[in-house]
C-alpha cells in the first residue's frame, strides 16, 4: 500500500482569497482514484463588508460574489468543475468544486502556472514505503499568473489592495501594514481584517505523515 503525503496550505492555493478580507473554510477529500471534492464557505465580516464595497466600487447592497460570473467562467474548464455555487447572503459564498484527476489538474497550463502545483511520486526509501506529494510554490514571479485558477476574483479590487506579491516594486511588510491601516481597510476596520483566517480541513486517503 502507498502511504501519500500532502501539504496542507497547497490545496489549489485557495488560501489566496484571503487577500479580499475573507474569513472562510475548506473541506477538501481527496480519493484513491485522486479525484479531489473541495467544498468552500466565504464569509466577509460586515465590519469589512462595506469598505470592500467602497474599494470596488460597488453599491452599498450589492452582493460581493457574482454567482452567474463564477459560473460563466466555470464552463469552459477542462480540468476543474463547479458542481454548486450560491451566495446566502450579499457577504457570502458557498461552492462545491470537483476535480476528476488531480494529476491532470496540476499539468494544465492553460490554469496552472509551470510548477506552482505539483504531485509527485516520492519511491520508497529504507522502511518509509512509496508516497505521493502534493505541492504549492507561489513565488513573485507567478503570483498574477495564479488568477487564473480563481474565476470571479475583482482584478480593480485586488488593484487596490496592493498585494506586495503582485507588485513589481514591493514594499516590506511592515509598510503594507501601515498601508493597509492607514489608507486601504482603515484603522476600524484592521481588527475585522487580522480576525479574518481561512480554515482548511484535508482528507486523504492514506495517512497524511507530514504538513
Amino acid at each position: 500500500m502507498k502511504t501519500q503525503r500532502f501539504a496542507h496550505a497547497a490545496l489549489f492555493v485557495l488560501a489566496l482569497l484571503v487577500l479580499a478580507s475573507c474569513s472562510g473554510r475548506l473541506d477538501a477529500t481527496i480519493r484513491n482514484d485522486l479525484s479531489a471534492r473541495i467544498a468552500l464557505r466565504l464569509d466577509i465580516p460586515e465590519t469589512l463588508s462595506a469598505r470592500v464595497r467602497q474599494i470596488g466600487g460597488m453599491s452599498p447592497t450589492a452582493s460581493l460574489f457574482d454567482v452567474k460570473k463564477l459560473k460563466e467562467e466555470f464552463s469552459g474548464r477542462k480540468s476543474i468543475f463547479l458542481v454548486d455555487v450560491s451566495s446566502p447572503g450579499a457577504d457570502a459564498l458557498t461552492s462545491v468544486i470537483w476535480v476528476p484527476d488531480v494529476q491532470a489538474f496540476t499539468a494544465d497550463s492553460s490554469l496552472v502556472p509551470g510548477g506552482m502545483i505539483e504531485l509527485k511520486r516520492l519511491p520508497a526509501s529504507g522502511s518509509v514505503p512509496p508516497q505521493r506529494e502534493l505541492a504549492v510554490s507561489i513565488t513573485r514571479g507567478n503570483a498574477a499568473a495564479a488568477f487564473s485558477l480563481f474565476p470571479g476574483i475583482d482584478r480593480d479590487l485586488m488593484d487596490s489592495l496592493s498585494p506586495p506579491a503582485l507588485e513589481s516594486d514591493p514594499i516590506s511588510a511592515e509598510e503594507y501594514r501601515m498601508n493597509l491601516e492607514k489608507v486601504i481597510i482603515g484603522k476600524k476596520a484592521m481588527p475585522a481584517f487580522d480576525a479574518c483566517a481561512l480554515e482548511l480541513t484535508i482528507t486523504a486517503p492514506k495517512t497524511i505523515l507530514s504538513s
